[in-house]
């Protein structure tokens, strides 16, 4: 290997070394955070943006680097790591184009795109938390085994926001909560969450309201806390708990069991030492 070549390399490796690339990551989160004041982005609005553009051109030339120039994008792309990685800096691709578009950086942060792009590249981080790997796969596991128990969930908050639509959809004071079925659903998901529940009701109330009709939404969301809320909600979380756990749980069962069968082969054994 040339001097010239080992030196191209030390170079390419100040691009894939973890603590840079964590202090860039951290560099890009602060400059998204402190560009999010007002006050903030109207006096150094400009500078944080190319410190944003300057954070993406270096990871832009991470993966080049990764990738030796797309020549090893199979291995590169067999670590699922390198995928959301890809993801993230493909995405915020966009940001390039924002030196030459008229009116510069403010112009294209209009689009959606370009603030999911940005905003994703923080996202790079979790790859560093310990044992994330682990984490995001009790998580896969978790999700599905609770995949159930989120179609119930959905079916009765459907069928309780079809009931709030046909009982208050027709009142005047309640059209903003119960007007549609979509509404309804999103207003019974809110009492499903038990936070706030009771405040409907009382609007209603304030609103002059007949005291038949509030007496009957009180009950009817009373019923919704406790189906909804209280049983639904607490079945998701214990499904979902029990199945983030379930790695040390196996770990357990497995040891229980290996002792168990030594525990067996010791008492069979005393056995036959203790027979004539």
């Amino acid at each position: 290997m040339t001097k010239q070549q080992e030196g191209l390399a030390r170079i390419g490796l100040l691009f894939v070394r973890e603590s840079i690339v964590v202090t860039v990551i951290f560099v890009n989160a602060l400059a998204l955070f402190m560009d999010a004041f007002p006050s903030v982005h109207t006096r150094a609005g400009s500078l944080l943006h190319w410190v944003d553009y300057g954070c993406l051109v270096y990871f832009i030339i991470e993966v080049l680097v990764k990738t030796r120039g797309f020549r090893a994008f199979g291995a590169y792309w067999r670590q699922h790591w390198n995928k959301l990685d890809f993801f993230v800096v493909v995405v915020s691709l966009p940001v390039l184009a924002g030196p030459l578009v008229r009116g510069g950086f403010d112009d294209l942060a209009l689009i959606l795109l370009l603030r999911l792009g940005r905003l994703l590249r923080f996202t790079r981080v979790l790859k560093y938390v310990p044992n994330a790997t682990r984490i995001f796969q009790g998580i896969g596991r978790a999700l599905k085994a609770s995949l159930g128990v989120f179609l119930v969930l959905f079916i009765v908050n459907a069928i309780f926001g079809l009931g709030a639509t046909l009982l208050f959809g027709d009142v005047p004071e309640a059209e903003q909560f119960f007007g549609n079925p979509f509404r309804s659903m999103y207003s019974m998901f809110k009492v499903f969450t038990i936070e706030g529940w009771y405040e409907i009701p009382d609007q209603m109330e304030r609103l002059g309201v007949s005291a038949q009709i509030l007496l009957s939404m009180r009950a009817y969301f009373t019923v919704a806390v406790l189906v909804g809320g209280l049983v639904g909600l607490s079945i998701a979380n214990a499904v979902f708990v029990d199945e983030m756990m379930a790695d040390n749980t196996v770990k357990v069962e497995s040891q229980v069991k290996s002792l168990h069968e030594e525990l067996q082969a010791f008492r069979e054994e005393y056995r036959r030492d203790r027979s004539p």
